[in-house]
């Protein structure tokens, strides 16, 4: 039995990430893809992309903390931020401006379709990828002049302390029925910001280009304080594409130094905590009858109607995991629950090590639930113990790494009674490598500003090392140590660690004052 284990959560991650994610090249030679040069390696496959930057060294602004981009303790206010951010999206009473988007859009995909082409060609979609210098600045105001209600709460929003949905989730009978389009919908807040952010730095307003930077990271920080990692997994995107507006940013002679800026973010910046908690519980919270089983034997008349309780709850699944022509009547499942008893059988004597005659005595029905309840707290265990761990250590174990090929060997062993293991357990290593990735970029975008300031300090010379800067410079978080560095001549290489197919790479040059 071949299925893909943790294939709920990876799904998700792909639909969050859509908007981030380069594209791949199509042959060896670099294209460009917005601010970013990309080339598929020759080695291991991994796609790496390569910004360049012409920078001007900087001193620290005077005072040190002048720029910040998120409010500290004392200067948050107490109140829920998703209350503006759904007036940011919701238009209200705004229909002239809804009906004029939904225009502008729709004759977007319509020439792109009678041309064959990707809608990614034609604005607003186009205005996406194009550097601040490059934008048609009045085209692109009168658009954002549509949406010239969101600034207010958005900023507003960003000043916020706490984010909540209030969806009373524990009260849901199926939560993970619940949809979530005010969530996918803040990814179009966050693009809408950046063309804000690249319209300011296209017309020399720094000010305001921080301002909303922070208000990004703001919604970053946010996100991650829902019930639902895929929230937290919209919150990378918007720190992704803080990221790329902040590349732009730096390379603006009048721009400050914002190194304590990029300090003075939380690490992490989408904590996650939350949603961790509650994915822990997300399979007992959907499947609730789950939590009576236990190892006292009961009667089949039991499990008759254990059955018969328990199926509206699991009926959808199992129309997920199977061949669309298969049959999820409660008959078929029956017959799945009795395909599934030796692997099950197996799995409570060999993996749990419960005595082999009392499996023995369980009807088919208590085996059967029983291996379920027990192999999937097993995996969550087995994957979320590594939370515990400072990543950069989880990441070098073999364990950690071979979590996932494990997990599917277990699987493929059980049989049926790991297909709601394989339908529920979060994709853990893919929300945490997406925390872990939007902190990276803050580290590459700090270590940029201590390098400016260096060159501030030393005659606008780039640094020989990293050990010469001046004021710290923070960690890779998949590595734990300080990002990769050369100089070669009068250009400088600033790498990140590669993960999940992805590396970075800032070709860092010094134009003077």
């Amino acid at each position: 039995m071949k299925r893909p284990c943790v294939l709920r959560l990876g799904i998700l991650f792909a639909v969050a990430s859509s908007f981030h994610f380069c594209k791949l090249a199509h042959a060896d030679e670099p294209i460009r893809d917005g601010i970013w040069l990309n080339r598929i390696s020759d080695d291991l496959g991994y796609q790496i992309r390569t910004a360049e930057l012409s920078l001007t060294p900087k001193a620290e602004a005077k005072p040190a903390l002048k720029h910040k981009f998120i409010a500290d303790d004392f200067e948050l206010q107490d109140g829920n931020a998703a209350i503006f951010y759904l007036k940011a999206m919701g238009f209200l009473e705004q229909n002239r401006a809804r009906d004029l988007l939904s225009e502008t859009r729709k004759k977007a995909w319509e020439t792109a379709q009678e041309k064959g082409e990707d809608v990614s060609n034609y604005p607003p979609y186009s205005w996406l990828d194009m550097a601040p210098k490059e934008l048609p600045v009045e085209a692109v105001k009168q658009y954002l002049s549509l949406l010239s209600f969101q600034p207010r709460d958005l900023a507003e929003a960003a000043r916020r302390r706490s984010f909540s949905l209030d969806r009373n989730i524990r009260q849901v009978a199926s939560p993970a029925s619940i949809l979530i389009p005010d969530i996918q919908i803040m990814r179009e807040l966050s693009r809408n910001q950046s063309l804000r952010c690249r319209i300011a730095i296209a017309e020399g307003r720094v000010d305001d280009a921080i301002a909303i930077l922070g208000q990004q990271y703001a919604m970053a920080k946010h996100l991650g304080h829902d019930e639902f990692l895929v929230s937290s997994l919209v919150g990378a995107v918007a720190a992704g594409i803080a990221y790329e507006d902040a590349i732009y940013l730096l390379q603006l002679p009048s721009t400050p130094n914002l190194y304590w800026a990029f300090s003075s973010l939380p690490n992490p910046i989408i904590d996650m905590k939350s949603a961790l908690a509650f994915e822990r519980q997300m399979f007992f919270e959907e499947i609730k009858l789950l939590r009576d089983v236990d190892e006292t034997p009961r009667n089949a008349g039991y499990w008759q109607d254990f059955i018969e309780r328990i199926f509206p709850q699991v009926q959808n699944l199992y129309l997920m995991a199977m061949a669309k022509d298969q049959e999820t009547s409660l008959e078929s499942f029956i017959m799945t629950i009795g395909a599934a008893y030796p692997g099950a059988k197996r799995y409570l004597i060999e993996d749990v090590g419960m005595d082999r005659d009392k499996v023995a005595s369980y009807t088919t029905a208590q085996t059967f639930f029983l291996a379920v309840k027990r192999f999937y707290e097993q995996s969550l265990d087995e994957h979320f113990k590594w939370n515990s761990i400072p990543f950069a250590e989880a990441t070098a174990n073999s364990q950690y790494r071979n979590l996932d090929t494990r997990t599917q060997a277990d699987c493929d062993r059980i049989g049926w009674a790991s297909l709601p293991t394989s339908a529920f357990l979060p994709n853990f290593r893919a929300a945490k490598n997406a925390q872990q990735r939007a902190q990276q970029s803050i580290a590459m975008l700090q270590t940029v500003e201590a390098i400016r300031m260096h060159g501030a300090a030393n005659g606008d010379k780039l640094p020989s090392s990293l050990d010469n800067l001046i004021v710290p410079v923070p960690v890779d978080p998949f590595t734990g140590k300080p990002l990769m560095y050369e100089l070669n001549g009068d250009k400088a290489v600033l790498t990140g660690h590669r993960m999940n197919g992805l590396q970075d790479r800032l070709v860092l040059r010094f134009v003077g004052k």
